[in-house]
């Protein structure tokens, strides 16, 4: 009988320990006033390619698995965002990584998934990154999440339109670097935010290389993913405050997934996380194999832990133009010594400068009382630097101050004889052959461009559309490569800019 109730409670210990273990992995436990890019995601890589939700088949699974549970459990777990693969096979929509047509998840069970989590759990936000295959199409995306087909649950009212949601923390004409609070998308119930590779133009399949940014992903050893080139962008555009940092190695030559390399790698999502969010300046979401193994902590109690760190965030403003982007703002720390800021050192890795584009943010951890101050050639600060001591803490709050970038008296001059642009184009040059343009006008203005070869001859009509406010526009250029000129009009302004497409 002592020895029963000796393992009654040893069960019920455990069983406790991990009913808490689920519940602070809860989405629903975050501070639901920040928004949603003040939250950093645990993103589980190729979630879709696990030993659960896609069968091996005769010969096995060729290019081995990336998780080792199925996505309904990957949720029970706590993870929320995940990188998915979907193609249309023979008609079919099926889940898969690589191209043998072999440990295949079916469409129609991932639907049906997601459904059912939404449903049942109204204070979850979740996040598909999807890589879509050459002939899946829009189509296909809206047959699985419209429910088109037959066994198709229809979730299209769940998915967040960042274009027509408005709300308090995000008013009409916001543009796209404004995002909503977790509390207003669970209010709306819009809690299905989707990204694709692809670029659809869809307000509700985002293109995911307009609107966030990417380190680069492709690793051998888990040193490498500490290597310099680790903690640069890759893909996307450089000053979106939604970021990923890849955070996984496989084995070369076909970088499949490894187990043992994910344990080792998995045990610093944390580090990682803290060196990214100061070496981008902005907060990271990290993407894993294999996230329920770990030579050290937890990969969720990690990503949990940099929740709950305070945030300072906010916006690099020029008040004489206020749509012109400060980019490659500087940062170092210094520490108060007898009553005068020392500088301590530059924030870099490896040597090499943190560059902060538009938009910062950074971690204020308990008691972390030095300061950060902002360097440009082109520029001064006001406020010169922000005393991290002023707002640390693990309380998960987050505190805006947005920084006046005035002029200095040589660049002043130069601005006198020099027009500023109007219009801000970006990426420059284009490896996907999309443009993204950012305007900011008080007043109704039209917006003239065409797109020209260098020997002056008409190339195609790209816009001509009347703007307002602080917003973007973007713009395929449907395969075209080589050096062009964009020219056009924003009202009386004249724009003339070389583009390259590679």
């Amino acid at each position: 009988m002592k020895n029963l109730l000796t393992l009654k409670t040893i069960t019920l210990i455990i069983v406790l320990g991990n009913l808490q273990f689920v519940l602070a992995q809860d989405a629903n436990h975050m501070n639901k006033q920040r928004r949603y890019d003040e939250v950093s995601w645990l993103i589980t890589h190729n979630a879709n390619n696990n030993d659960t939700d896609a069968p091996q088949g005769f010969f096995g699974c060729l290019g081995g698995r990336n998780q080792s549970k199925g996505i309904k459990a990957q949720l029970q777990s706590g993870v929320r965002s995940f990188m998915v693969d979907i193609h249309r096979v023979n008609g079919e929509l099926r889940l898969k990584h690589g191209s043998p047509n072999m440990c295949m998840m079916d469409a129609k069970d991932f639907n049906n998934i997601m459904e059912e989590w939404l449903r049942n759990h109204p204070l979850d936000i979740i996040t598909l990154h999807i890589q879509t295959g050459a002939n899946l199409g829009i189509s296909g995306l809206d047959d699985i999440f419209y429910g088109r087909r037959t066994g198709y649950k229809n979730i299209s009212n769940y998915i967040y339109n960042h274009s027509t949601f408005v709300s308090a923390s995000r008013p009409a004409n916001s543009g796209s670097d404004t995002y909503p609070t977790i509390q207003e998308m669970i209010t709306k119930n819009k809690r299905l935010v989707i990204f694709t590779e692809t670029n659809y133009n869809s307000n509700l399949y985002r293109y995911e290389f307009s609107h966030t940014v990417q380190n680069p992903y492709r690793a051998s050893q888990v040193s490498q993913l500490w290597d310099t080139n680790k903690f640069i962008a890759d893909r996307g555009v450089d000053h979106k405050t939604i970021l990923t940092v890849n955070h996984f190695a496989g084995d070369a030559p076909t970088y499949n997934a490894d187990k043992n390399k994910s344990r080792d790698a998995n045990k610093d999502v944390s580090k990682k996380a803290v060196t990214a969010w100061f070496q981008f300046g902005h907060r990271p979401s990290i993407a894993v194999d294999y996230y329920s193994l770990s030579n050290g902590n937890g990969t969720i109690p990690q990503i949990n832990e940099v929740n709950t760190f305070n945030e300072v965030r906010g916006k690099f403003t020029d008040p004489s133009n206020t749509s012109k982007h400060i980019r490659d703002v500087n940062v170092y720390l210094a520490e108060l010594v007898n009553g005068q800021w020392k500088k301590v050192k530059n924030v870099a890795y490896n040597g090499v400068r943190a560059k902060w584009h538009l938009f910062y943010s950074f971690p204020a951890r308990p008691n972390d009382n030095r300061a950060l101050f902002f360097e440009h050639p082109n520029y001064n600060f006001s406020p010169r630097f922000i005393k991290i001591g002023d707002y640390d803490g693990a309380q998960s709050k987050t505190f805006t101050i947005n920084i006046t970038a005035n002029q200095k008296s040589a660049s002043r001059s130069f601005v006198q004889t020099t027009k500023l642009d109007p219009l801000a184009v970006y990426p420059n040059p284009s490896t996907n052959g999309t443009l993204t343009f950012k305007y900011n006008t008080e007043k109704p203005k039209t917006l003239i461009l065409d797109l020209y070869d260098l020997n002056g001859q008409h190339i195609k009509n790209v816009t001509h559309k009347t703007v307002t406010g602080e917003n973007e526009l973007q713009w395929n250029s449907n395969g075209l490569k080589g050096i062009f000129i964009l020219k056009g009009k924003l009202g009386k302004e004249t724009i003339s800019k070389k583009i390259l497409f590679k």
